[in-house]
């Protein structure tokens, strides 16, 4: 059978309330067929980057989102018509709600048969199917490779960078380097560059319509991106200048640009890529300048172009700022600074990538490949050796001078870079120097214990704080499959809440709801200690994430004991030889503050229930517990009556996925809970959970529950 999905990006044209999520719609969807949005071989089907035109639901057109990813599942290949109709399910992920909600997930359009998939007999014409064909051509000996080279030439010159290894982006990101693999005006210049210095001798018209003409192509190779429209456009426009004898203003191009682009595609202003490409352009045409005139620095010898260049990539860091503090939520500081080095080592790349994508397509020509394949060989032996620095990002330890995680709405984020282009711009006034030492100054820290459960969807993520900026303790950090939800979700959730360091982690069970996002975290925070049960960390995530913190893993079993801050943490499960694996294994920590007790269970099943409470039971212990985190989700295969009994809990946390697949939290648990008289609060209908213990409190066992809850 095959399968189609459809993943919406961008804010799209959504209007709540317009369609029925229960319901499946009707959607025609343009099919790109060149750059970014052409088919592209997956593994397991064909993607494509599409525009959806128009959304039916029970006959009659509602609104829903304008742009998507439409993947194919199955070994057929794609159809060839620009324009198809699917039907199917339209939906999305629900945003985060933590103190401050994340940004909603993608939307998706779920067809279960390729029957209900529909050619509208739109098929390219002659001149789309000779730029189809001379991509594919190009791109075929690129992608058949799979050395490191030949995956950063594909990412440079195609701007396809899906084969780019997870870390190698997750590197880029930290350095605040990714817009180095965005087809854009380092492209762009690289192009007109070598035309000036191959034709600018002969004439400048020549020269002029020459690369007028190359730019043209390579834009339909790669594609409308918005980054190389922006160039591209402010390009030709010079070279326009040019050509008539007339200066060139960069900034009146810019403008042409911006109102040219959004005359016909008003939705780009939405697209992040837009939003950055030309703010960083217009911090650099009129920032720069103010720096380097404030810096007192002359554009001339090795000390001015150093200089240059620094002010370029600190102008283009103040443009950008309020977008990447509020849509990325991570800072760079080392930024400019590793941008001198990176940013001419690229341009070396990509004109090394230029020649041997040319070089490698050559081979397969008879007159040619005596020349070509040898080049190709050696060139591609460049590559490998050229793309070894980007590797080094990778192995940059996390810390804060890399990456500072943040958690700030817009506003405060372009006041902060307004106060920040001032005071580099050389007006050093008390005034201002003030009022940005009191916007960064972090508020007065809780004095009080607390638990909160994260919402990071269908996972689960713990924190435990001790007040007054103590140790905290991250629980597990929910996870994907697939992608990085600590970059998507779990970075900024922490960042709102203060912290930028972990003390301990916890890893309470090795699937990826609970392990991923910690081992995507230890890219961007430091974590000081982790605790693991043995049998979770032999293979898949929990060995992955024991390799990554190598020398500061404890692997613990019950009876272990610690305490951190106000926090007082006992492992009661597993023993030494649990004898089991998988959910019956899973780390289960009692952790308490003052007089009252929380018992954290991870993922524990039933029969590992019955083995804890053996336990206990032969040693005349207890389990008693304010607080339980039911295990697994509010899964029926665990929290039996036996162990609810036995931990007599005031108030029981569920973290689980709105409306997830596998019917977590099931109704029985909840009921089973709820009849003994426990309050129950659930991440897919409240969000955070925050659980506040007093410290000083005498003679009643009762913490304080605070519940921030947002209406679903």
């Amino acid at each position: 059978m095959l399968v189609v999905a459809l993943a919406v990006g961008g804010r799209g044209r959504e209007q709540p309330g317009v369609f029925d999520p229960a319901r499946p719609v009707t959607a025609d969807v343009a099919v790109p067929l060149l750059g970014a949005g052409a088919w592209h071989r997956a593994r397991d089907g064909w993607t494509a980057r599409v525009r959806i035109v128009a959304v039916e639901q029970a006959g009659r057109k509602v609104g829903g989102p304008d742009r998507a990813w439409l993947r194919l599942r199955g070994g057929l290949p794609p159809p060839p018509d620009r324009r198809l109709r699917v039907r199917g399910y339209l939906s999305r992920r629900q945003s985060y709600l933590n103190l401050r909600s994340s940004s909603p997930g993608h939307w998706g359009l779920n067809v279960k048969s390729r029957r209900l998939l529909d050619g509208m007999g739109e098929e390219p014409g002659p001149l789309l199917r000779t730029a189809v064909g001379l991509r594919q051509r190009l791109l075929e000996p690129v992608a058949s490779s799979a050395r490191p080279g030949a995956i950063l030439a594909q990412a440079l010159v195609f701007g396809d960078g899906r084969r780019v290894p997870p870390d190698l982006r997750t590197g880029l990101r930290r350095a605040g380097l990714s817009h180095l693999l965005a087809v854009s005006g380092l492209h762009v210049g690289l192009i007109l560059g070598g035309f000036w210095w191959l034709l600018g001798g002969i004439s400048n018209r020549l020269t002029a319509v020459s690369g007028g003409t190359v730019l043209l192509l390579y834009g339909c190779l790669v594609g409308p991106r918005p980054s190389l429209l922006r160039a591209t456009v402010m390009a030709l426009l010079v070279i326009l200048a040019v050509a008539i004898e007339r200066p060139p203003q960069a900034l009146n191009s810019l403008c042409a640009a911006l109102i040219l682009i959004l005359s016909f595609n008003p939705g780009a202003a939405f697209d992040l890529g837009f939003q950055l490409s030309f703010l960083a352009t217009a911090g650099i045409l009129l920032l720069t300048p103010r720096l380097l005139e404030r810096w007192r620095c002359k554009a001339t010898g090795p000390v001015g172009h150093l200089a240059t260049g620094l002010a370029v990539t600190v102008a283009a860091q103040l443009a950008t700022l309020p977008i990447v503090a509020v849509r990325i939520g991570v800072l760079t500081p080392l930024a400019p600074a590793l941008n001198l080095l990176f940013v001419p080592w690229t341009a070396l790349t990509l004109g090394v990538s230029l020649m041997w994508v040319v070089m490698a397509a050559g081979a397969g020509v008879p007159l040619l490949s005596v020349v070509a394949e040898p080049g190709a060989a050696v060139l591609l032996g460049v590559l490998d050796a050229l793309s070894v620095p980007f590797t080094w990002l990778a192995e940059l330890p996390p810390g804060p001078w890399l990456a500072i995680p943040v958690s700030v709405p817009f506003k405060d984020a372009l006041v902060l870079a307004i106060w920040l282009g001032i005071l580099l711009s050389g007006l050093r006034r008390a005034v201002y120097a003030l009022s940005l030492v009191l916007a960064c100054t972090p508020g007065l820290g809780d004095p009080e214990p607390r638990l909160v459960m994260l919402d990071v969807g269908q996972g689960e993520s713990l924190l435990l704080q001790s007040g007054d900026g103590g140790p905290v303790i991250l629980v597990d950090g929910g996870g994907f499959r697939q992608g990085n939800f600590a970059e998507a979700a779990l970075l900024q959730a922490l960042a709102a809440e203060g912290i930028h360091r972990i003390d301990l982690a916890v890893l309470s069970h090795g699937d990826a709801d609970h392990c991923r996002g910690l081992l995507e975290l230890a890219r961007y925070l430091r974590i000081e200690r982790l605790w693991a049960a043995g049998a979770e960390v032999r293979d898949g995530c929990g060995r992955e994430l024991v390799q990554r913190l190598s020398g500061r893993v404890r692997l613990v079993e019950r009876g272990h004991a610690d305490a951190l801050g106000l926090w007082r943490l006992r492992v009661v499960h597993p023993g030494p030889d649990p004898g089991a694996h998988g959910n019956s294994a899973s780390l289960v920590v009692r952790a308490c503050a003052g007089r009252s007790c929380a018992l954290l269970t991870g993922d524990l099943d039933l029969a590992g229930e019955r083995e804890l409470l053996a336990w206990i039971r032969s040693r005349g212990g207890s389990l008693r517990s304010d607080v339980l985190k039911v295990a697994h989700h509010g899964s029926r295969t665990s929290t039996g009556l036996e162990f609810l009994d036995a931990v007599k809990p005031r108030m029981a946390l569920m973290s689980a996925g709105r409306r997830n697949p596998y019917g977590h939290p099931a109704p029985e648990v909840v009921e089973r809970i709820e009849r003994r008289g426990a309050r129950v609060l659930r991440t897919d209908r409240h969000g955070r959970i925050e659980v506040r213990f007093r410290r000083h409190e005498t003679g009643v066992r009762r913490p304080v529950f605070q519940v921030r809850a947002w209406p679903r």
